[in-house]
């Protein structure tokens, strides 16, 4: 047996010339000894597992009050005569003797009495040990289960998997890998395997920092640890890797890491994760299991004096924590592909808008992206208004879905009036045009009656002289009514008209005219007027109202939704984003205390990308400067937030919708 597993004995230099402190030879073939001169040489020999030291009582309280990390198993003291009280032991006093008159065969009873009495001390101390660890452990499954069942995040949770697990372990460190199709591949019913792979999701070490993106991929092949515990779905416990290695059973991907890093694995515990059938879908991969788990393994010393084996115990453990985290993987994903499904819901029901509005096309999305940009910043904020605002995850995608589905009523509203350019109808404005057509057309005629009358009742330079003033008179009137039509088309672009224009529609509008059939007719329909003498935009009364209508559709759609608990506010902030601070807006009239902060934040992106927007025929994109001064009015008349609004120009949250190229 080499020296390493020898029992090792500390004994002061003084003994060494004393031949009754000599070991028998017994002890000899099992102990070493190491003599000291000093309490300090003690220290440095402790680094090394020691049995028992010898250490004299004068010195004991100068031992104990800087004792070292790793304290040897047993202590015996030296009895000089100068100390008076009983010391206490808490570093394991096995005897408290005297040198008077020891003979050699007393001594090795003694050294012999106290390793028994030090093994059973030792074996006492790890199964309490064991048992408290054994407990903590039970408690950790628990919290380990509480923990995967709420965590919804894939990511997340594969992180806190291998956490877990390492904190069971005592591990030093782990990976967490997943089995996934291959791309261009096609299963083969009869053959699991044939195009999978496995992708490294998770990779942790205590004692290296390591940022390692879960981009590493492996064949799956049963020459390697993992590869075999997947395929044949049984777990693998190495005490020894590099041993293992020598015997040449496996491959190991790790290697490369051991010398990046300047790591030494040796304890290595793979165990296979099971979904609900019985599948195998990946795997846990822990290594170098330690004596104390907040130890770094910073070099060569650490790693021999640290690393122990896994116990079996440790396999049971880890496949307990690879059942719960096969059923939590596969909520995890199941809850992922119904977030993706929704996801798609929503964006189809973006493009149904933008189908029956494609002047507004973008519109939704770049109002959720200036939306949540904005409650983002506003969740960052240390002082002022908001400092005690903030917003979890759940509550940032409840306003990034009301943003998106804001103007979702829109799909309640008649298409003309979404996308009406002009203040007349294409029909209307084609009816008034038939209506001038026919005016000149009755202008026309009535002149020409006159003009071959006079050639009738008249005398012929008379009659000349007539025709000529009525061709006159039929040209001015021609001209005047030229006049009127280029005024009312003017008058039918969405733009500001000045007074005097609205005076003069309100002129022609009492103008009539004699139509073959029926009575007289006049120039301007009342609804033609009413429509014409808008003063802003191109939507009349009834088409505004119409339009705002969308909001009130829009609730009443997102009410419908079965929304869960986490999203279940979606309808009321989508319903609020057209109010204003002071009551004016609509559908509802709410007051600044009614509005919900998301509805505020909502509306200014609204406006903002309203004004802005640059893919609108009927408008010309404004700049970002005036747009902004346009929001800075509408912050003075109450009717957006200004403290919003000063975080949101501060930030320059606006150049997140820019226009591309």
């Amino acid at each position: 047996m080499g020296n390493k597993s020898k029992q090792h004995f500390v004994f002061p230099e003084f003994l060494s010339k004393r031949p009754e402190f000599a070991l028998s030879e017994k002890l000899k073939k099992h102990a070493k000894i190491t003599y000291y001169q000093s309490i300090d040489d003690i220290h440095k020999i402790c680094a090394n597992t020691v049995e028992l030291i010898i250490i004299e009582d004068k010195v004991y309280d100068q031992w104990s009050s800087h004792s070292p990390k790793d304290p040897p198993s047993g202590i015996i003291l030296i009895d000089t005569g100068k100390v008076e009280t009983i010391p206490d032991s808490p570093h394991k006093v096995m005897a408290w003797v005297s040198l008077d008159n020891m003979s050699n065969q007393c001594w090795n009873f003694t050294l012999e009495q106290c390793l028994e009495n030090v093994k059973l001390y030792n074996d006492r101390e790890k199964l309490e040990s064991r048992l408290i660890r054994q407990d903590q452990n039970f408690v950790e499954l628990h919290d380990i289960g509480v923990s995967l069942s709420s965590e919804k995040d894939l990511n997340a949770l594969l992180n806190l998997i291998v956490s877990k697990a390492m904190n069971l372990t005592y591990a030093d460190g782990g990976t967490l890998f997943l089995i996934e199709s291959a791309p261009d591949s096609t299963e083969q019913q009869d053959d699991y395997w044939a195009n999978k792979r496995l992708r490294l999701q998770v990779s942790k070490n205590h004692s290296r920092k390591i940022d390692l993106k879960p981009t590493h991929l492996l064949e799956l092949s049963s020459d390697t640890i993992v590869g075999n515990v997947i395929l044949n779905g049984k777990s693998i416990l190495i005490e020894d890797y590099q041993q293992q290695t020598q015997q040449k059973e496996f491959k190991w991907g790790g290697n490369e890491f051991d010398k990046k890093f300047n790591y030494h694995t040796k304890s290595l515990l793979t165990v296979p994760i099971r979904d609900t059938e019985k599948q195998v879908i990946g795997a846990i991969q822990l290594v170098n299991s330690k004596k104390h788990p907040d130890t770094i393994l910073s070099d060569a010393e650490s790693f021999l004096a640290e690393v122990i084996p896994f116990e079996k115990r440790d396999v049971k453990f880890v496949e307990s924590i690879a059942s719960q985290a096969a059923i939590a993987i596969g909520n995890a994903k199941l809850l992922d592909s119904v977030q993706i499904l929704f996801d798609g819901f929503i964006n189809a029901s973006v493009k149904a808008i933008e189908s029956r509005d494609p002047t507004t096309s973008g519109h939704s999305s770049r109002v959720a992206t200036l939306t949540i940009a904005l409650a983002e910043t506003v969740d960052q904020l240390k002082s002022g208004r908001f400092a005690d605002t903030s917003f979890s995850a759940d509550q940032l995608s409840e306003i990034r879905y009301a943003s998106l589905l804001h103007d979702f009523g829109k799909i309640g509203v008649r298409e003309r009036v979404l996308v009406k350019s002009k203040k007349l109808y294409p029909e209307e404005q084609q009816a008034l045009m038939d209506r001038f057509r026919l005016i000149r057309a009755m202008m026309e005629l009535k002149s020409s009656k006159e003009q071959i009358s006079y050639f009738l009742d008249e005398t012929h330079e008379n009659a000349l002289w007539k025709y000529d003033v009525n061709s006159d008179l039929l040209q001015a009137k021609l001209e005047e009514l030229d006049d009127y039509l280029k005024l009312i088309l003017s008058a039918n672009e969405p733009s500001v008209m000045a007074q005097e224009g609205f005076e003069k529609l309100q002129e022609i509008a009492q103008l009539t005219f004699q139509p073959p059939i029926g009575g007289p007719v006049c120039y301007l329909s009342e609804d033609e007027l009413n429509s014409l003498s808008v003063k802003k935009g191109s939507l009349n009364e009834k088409d505004r109202q119409e339009i705002e209508s969308h909001v009130t559709h829009t609730f009443n759609f997102l009410k419908i939704i079965p929304w869960s608990e986490n999203l279940n506010r979606v309808p009321e902030i989508a319903h609020a984003h057209h109010e204003k601070l002071n009551g004016s807006g609509y559908p509802q009239q709410l007051t600044e205390s009614e509005i919900p902060l998301e509805s505020k934040m909502m509306t200014i992106a609204d406006i903002y990308d309203a004004l802005t927007a640059w893919d609108r025929p009927y408008k010309k994109a404004m700049p970002s400067e005036r747009a902004l001064n346009i929001l800075n009015f509408e912050a003075k008349d109450k009717h957006i937030d200004p403290v919003l609004l000063e975080i949101f120009i501060s930030a320059k949250l606006y150049s997140l919708v820019q226009r591309p190229g």
